[in-house]
């Protein structure tokens, strides 16, 4: 998923590190690639780009759903729609919801002269800080909540109707063309439990620790949901190829013949690279 892709660029650039019970983050040049950035302004950059890319990716599944829904139990109507629309309505429905996400957070900001509790922070260094209370701290992680229960309501309805239309119409539909929905919407189910429980879950998680950030262990639980999302694209990836036997046969024949054209060895203590032709 190319929303995963570009969370895990924006991790080989930089981190944010919790402050916890300062409600800051520090931000991390990983590369040094963005010493130009202040480390106020990179930390909520940082912090703003990498939720939206959380988002999108829970709105890019929610619409998955939806066109297999539409495909399902209104598949005469939708050959009708110029695709064309199809566009316009995803790229319109990701538009919305960052923007949304991006006022929340940017209301939640607070510059670091403007911290109310500045004995918090004193002798910490690349914080960004937000609002320790009040109502747009309030409205930043119930707009946040908000966003994935709608999420998550809207992909758990259509997920019932789908297979409620395929029961309903087992007679009428030939057995083969309900097994391959079946399949597929199977399918997009186990895909759609990763970014759930690697994605959406630690960030409902999380925002207990920001919510509450004097509770005990409020900078582990952080860390620990810092550290499950990052490790959501291997796992997505593992489960891809688990749910899909094709991919991992193109990816297994990929790197058989990548092996079998270049071959390293060593031929008289001097590394020399032989070509091998495959023959099929």
């Amino acid at each position: 998923m190319i929303w995963n892709f570009i969370a895990n660029i924006l991790y080989c650039f930089g981190n944010i590190i919790p402050a916890l019970p300062a409600e800051c983050l520090k931000f991390v040049d990983m590369s040094g690639g963005l010493a130009f950035l202040d480390p106020e302004f990179g930390g909520h950059l940082f912090t703003k780009l990498l939720f939206l890319m959380v988002i999108q990716c829970g709105v890019a599944i929610v619409l998955s759903f939806q066109f297999r829904y539409l495909v399902i139990c209104h598949s005469q109507w939708i050959k009708t729609v110029h695709p064309t629309w199809g566009y316009i309505y995803c790229i319109a429905v990701h538009l919305t919801f960052s923007v949304f996400q991006m006022c929340i957070f940017h209301v939640f900001e607070v510059s670091r002269e403007d911290y109310p509790n500045p004995e918090e922070i004193n002798g910490k260094e690349r914080l960004s800080c937000y609002h320790p209370y009040g109502a747009r701290k309030i409205l930043c992680i119930v707009g946040l909540f908000g966003m994935f229960v709608v999420l998550t309501i809207t992909c758990l309805v259509l997920i019932y109707l789908s297979f409620l239309h395929l029961k309903r119409n087992e007679k009428s539909l030939q057995t083969k063309t309900v097994n391959m929905q079946k399949k597929v919407l199977s399918n997009l189910v186990k895909l759609a439990v990763v970014p759930v429980l690697m994605g959406a879950l630690p960030i409902l998680i999380g925002s207990y620790a920001v919510f509450y950030p004097h509770s005990n262990g409020s900078n582990e639980i952080f860390c620990v949901c810092m550290l499950v999302m990052l490790n959501h694209g291997a796992v997505y990836g593992i489960v891809t190829f688990c749910v899909f036997p094709e991919y991992k046969e193109v990816v297994k024949r990929f790197l058989i013949q990548l092996l079998s054209k270049i071959c390293y060895c060593v031929v008289n203590g001097t590394p020399t690279t032989v070509y091998v032709i495959m023959v099929k």
